[in-house]
């Protein structure tokens, strides 16, 4: 059984199987618990007061609700009961283990806790109370209740009320059978609170000691004659008020009056007496002050009816050891914290073998043989732990999970969890497995999840391979290594190699390996194919280990290869037809050439024109229509000994465009130019046409004639409609003999894209008359 402090962190469970498994999350931990019978995890959810199952493999298989501010949680010895510590509700909880259903609900009489719960002795222990008044109660199961509604008795009763009810050491209401008619309890239960005979009508076989037998027939014969006291309130009946057993006749040992018993009443009363309370509260037996505040509690499968204690309330370095095998607390060890042995206990497992001992906080190893505790060893520095029946350790530390061996500093097992660790450990009770609580590490703090640790009971070997990062293929390379255990194994373990390139792609077992004394192996071998070979070492395990390997690479050379391809870095017009041809050099086998074709802009995918083999002259050629500036990639992907090639140009692509004049009223040369007339107070339309595409724009360019040159008069861009068409009204100059002249040009970037290369178009001249 795990135990650990509490404290409010958030815990998701998740399953571990396949990805789409169901996930059980809870929002803060109230314990963890494995049951071997039904292969079953169990954790409770604080806030939410619900209790998750999980399968052995982290998977969801039942929830229930309703266990209001669930703090632990614990087994009964055959693992078909689970039992609750309910903090919101001040009660334990039982629970069918298969089916999740409540059994029963036994109500604590505090305003603290019950926090922490273990299962030992046939007795469900628990921890309760404020950081002043820290003690230990128990349920006992096999005691008579109805769900719901028992109220403890404490054990702790005042001085002063004892003397005044009955100072007799046998008056223990909770324990006394009396035969008060109450057919419920156990009498064999008795000697177990209360020894003494003179109270246990049961150790003495006279029928004087059996008033229910009384044979006189004035009696109604209707009533059963074993119920008749029942109409005379034992003190079992009001412990509250006198819990003095003298108004009943087994109060009195003498047995010169057990055959005279009171008259047998009218049966008024109820006729079913209540049920023996189970919960008994005020019976941690350390000395004062005992513990402050609900100490941790631990049990371990190998040391039945024996509970560790750890305190937790503003100081938490005191610690306990009982024996609960008789059903009444004993205390076996006790040590009152002074932060010498320990520096505060935030974790408790109680240690399985011949040697007393309990271990703290994951690390610390006290002993406690004699009835005092004194430092025993320590393991590597952890945080928490939890302790299997055949003393295996589970120690959480950082990031990782380690497993000792008894009293080892050496790990069997390591298991990297990563997130922030885990939070909370239980073992598989078969000690098949482990069960891990992993933070996320996220920023948003999700949680944590299951994780299950498998063969903890074996050691886990550390295989590390060194190879060269490059080689020549054709020479021979060396790889070496290492297999490292903190368990020998046996002289004759042997690695499996493996080597996968490219000649060999399903691998290629190479001679086995054997490791020396100290782990260490080195081997040869001459790569036949260049390129990325891989070597694969593995080591297949054995009763005492687990199975491990690794692989290393090498970038093996091989010879490069010649590849070109024509026509690229042109200028072609829109809707040139161009044929480009690749040519690849000598190789090894590999003769096969791709010709990829990528146009420019995000709405058009790299496509692949053609694939085959080059002729005998290692050509190979393919046709396209270019609209756009267009990537052409040829690739060649290589062979064991010819290395991949991939060669890139662009074929650089126009726009289609076009310049129309509108409103003049002629046309005609002057010199050798032909112009457009216009009236001078006429607006000439410039109307361009030009390839269409998302956001493009044409820029037109203004000049005019003086003095026989052409000045700028500016430039402007003015954007294309979805057609690509665009329409420009120049002002016209209001006087006459002005020669000017337009053109409407693509550039590429500037005009909103750069799908196409540059392009301009022709001027168009003007000329303006009276």
């Amino acid at each position: 059984m795990l135990a650990v402090t509490f404290s409010s962190v958030a815990l998701s469970v998740v399953a571990a199987g396949s990805a789409t498994a169901a996930q059980a999350v809870v929002t803060s931990p109230g314990g963890i618990v494995a049951d071997g019978a039904l292969h079953r995890v169990f954790v409770g959810d604080h806030t939410s007061g619900k209790i998750v199952a999980t399968d052995y493999n982290g998977t969801l298989v039942d929830s229930v609700s309703g266990v209001s501010g669930v703090s632990d949680l614990t087994l009964s010895a055959d693992g078909t009961v689970l039992y609750a510590a309910a903090e919101g509700s001040h009660q334990i909880v039982a629970l069918d283990a298969a089916t999740l259903d409540v059994r029963t609900r036994y109500t604590v009489a505090t305003d603290v806790g019950p926090r922490y719960v273990a299962f030992a002795g046939g007795k469900v222990w628990f921890t309760y109370g404020d950081q002043w008044s820290g003690n230990l109660g128990s349920v006992d199961p096999s005691a008579g209740t109805t769900a719901g509604t028992t109220t403890a008795r404490s054990l702790a009763a005042a001085p002063a009320d004892a003397s005044t009810s009955d100072p007799a050491p046998t008056d223990t209401p909770t324990a006394d059978p009396t035969p008060s008619g109450d057919p419920t309890p156990d009498p064999t239960d008795t000697p177990t609170a209360d020894p003494s005979p003179s109270d246990t009508p049961t150790a003495d076989p006279t029928p004087t000691d059996t008033p229910t037998a009384d044979p006189t027939p004035s009696g109604d014969p209707t009533p059963d004659p074993t119920d008749t006291p029942t109409a005379d309130p034992s003190p079992s009946d009001t412990p509250t008020a006198d819990p003095s057993p003298t108004d009943t006749p087994t109060a009195d040992p003498s047995p010169t009056d057990t055959p005279t018993p009171p008259p047998t009443p009218p049966p008024t009363g109820d006729p079913t007496p209540p049920p023996a309370d189970p919960v008994t509260l005020g019976q941690f037996p350390g000395p004062w002050p005992g513990i402050w505040g609900p100490g941790i509690l631990d049990t371990n499968p190998s040391e039945p009816g024996v509970l560790a204690i750890g305190e937790t309330g503003i100081s938490t370095d005191s610690m306990s050891v009982v024996d609960v095998s008789t059903g009444t607390p004993k205390s076996t060890a006790w040590y009152f914290g002074d932060y010498t042995l320990n520096s505060g206990i935030g974790d408790i497992d109680l240690v399985p073998g011949s040697t007393p001992q309990v271990l703290v906080n994951g690390t610390q190893r006290d002993g406690y043989a004699g009835g005092k505790f004194t430092a025993a060893g320590a393991y590597p520095a952890g945080q928490r732990a939890d302790i299997a029946g055949n003393g295996l350790v589970a120690q959480a530390s950082g990031t990782n999970v380690a497993v000792y061996k008894p009293n080892t500093t050496q790990p069997l097992h390591t298991y990297a969890v990563g997130g922030t660790g885990a939070a909370a450990l239980t073992w598989a009770p078969d000690y098949s497995r482990i069960f891990a609580l992993v933070g996320s590490g996220s920023s948003s703090g999700t949680g944590y999840t299951v994780k299950v640790l498998t063969d903890p009971t074996k050691n886990a070997p550390i295989l590390t391979v060194t190879a060269p990062a490059t080689a020549t293929r054709g020479k021979a390379l060396t790889v070496s290594g290492k297999l490292s255990v903190t368990v020998p194994v046996s002289s004759g373990a042997t690695l499996q190699v493996v080597r996968v390139d490219l000649e060999s792609p399903q691998g290629k077992a190479l001679a086995a390996v054997h490791p020396k004394a100290d782990g260490t192996f080195a081997f040869s071998d001459t790569p036949p194919a260049g390129g990325t070979v891989t070597y694969k070492v593995s080591y297949a395990g054995d009763a005492a280990h687990t199975a491990v390997s690794t692989s290393r690479n090498v970038a093996v050379s091989r010879t490069a290869t010649a590849l070109s391809v024509n026509n690229t870095g042109k200028m072609y017009n829109y809707n040139t037809k161009v044929t480009f041809t690749a040519r690849l050099g000598a190789t090894y086998k590999n003769r096969t050439v791709e010709i990829w074709a990528d146009p420019y802009g995000g709405d058009k995918p790299n496509k692949l024109l053609r694939s085959g083999t080059v002729n005998s002259q290692g050509y190979i050629s393919t046709t396209l229509q270019l609209v756009r500036d267009t990537a052409i990639t040829v690739v060649y992907k290589g062979d064991a000994r010819s290395a991949p090639r991939t060669v890139r140009g662009v074929a650089y692509t126009r726009v289609a465009l076009s310049t129309s004049i509108a409103r003049y009223y002629r046309t005609g040369k002057i010199g050798s130019t032909s112009y457009y007339w216009f009236h001078k107070s006429t607006d000439p339309y410039v109307t361009t046409v030009m390839t269409a595409y998302p956001g493009r724009a044409q820029r037109l360019d203004l000049q005019i004639y003086y003095a026989g040159t052409w000045y700028a008069a500016g430039s402007q861009y003015f954007r294309l409609s979805s057609t690509g068409k665009s329409i420009v009204a120049i002002g016209a100059p209001g006087q006459s003999g002005i020669r000017v002249r337009v053109k409407a040009d693509y550039i590429d970037t500037a005009s909103g894209d750069y799908v196409n290369t540059s392009t301009y178009g022709a001027w168009k001249y003007l000329y303006f008359t009276n």
